[in-house]
């Protein structure tokens, strides 16, 4: 198993594309949504908010409500709130990272309700680390469907625009 820094810093690298693909978003375009049953932009966006640091968050103190109060909280972000809401998962992310013990990593075992329990690597594997890229992509795919210029692949899994072709 990787240990927790490699998971933390790959989880930091996804919420860095995320925050640089949300300047993409047009003024205007945050309730775009794809069909009637999918997340519109901004939806999509207040979600990411705490999405990887919200199960992973759970999981460590055991409070399986809390999801609750970061989707409310979440609702209520603008467009304009998103870049702050990021670094602010960022940095929760860190803290609850440095709170894990190495040996919990591996060995603590934890469950959501109803499912089997993991070892807590693997939950935050099988879940905020896996959730952030998966969520990077569908918002990238909507600022694709929407035609947002000079948008290309290093936007998305490097999280910065393309160099100017000479």
């Amino acid at each position: 198993m990787i240990d927790k820094q490699t998971v933390l810093d790959s989880m930091l690298k996804e919420i860095a594309c995320i925050k640089h693909l949300a300047t993409k978003v047009r003024p205007g375009t945050e309730t775009w949504r794809p069909s009637p049953e999918q997340r519109s932009v901004i939806e999509l966006l207040r979600y990411v908010s705490y999405a990887g640091h919200g199960p992973i968050q759970s999981a460590v103190t055991g409070d399986w409500e809390g999801g609750k109060a970061r989707a409310e909280a979440a609702a209520k972000l603008s467009l304009a709130d998103i870049p702050g809401a990021l670094d602010a998962e960022a940095r929760e992310l860190k803290r609850l990272f440095a709170e894990i013990p190495s040996g919990d990593f591996l060995g603590k075992q934890v469950a959501r309700p109803g499912t089997e329990a993991l070892p807590l690597g693997r939950f935050i594997l099988d879940s905020g680390f896996k959730y952030l890229p998966a969520y990077k992509m569908q918002l990238f795919l909507y600022l694709k469907q929407q035609g947002v210029p000079n948008l290309n692949t290093i936007n998305l899994w490097r999280g910065h625009d393309a160099p100017p072709k000479a």
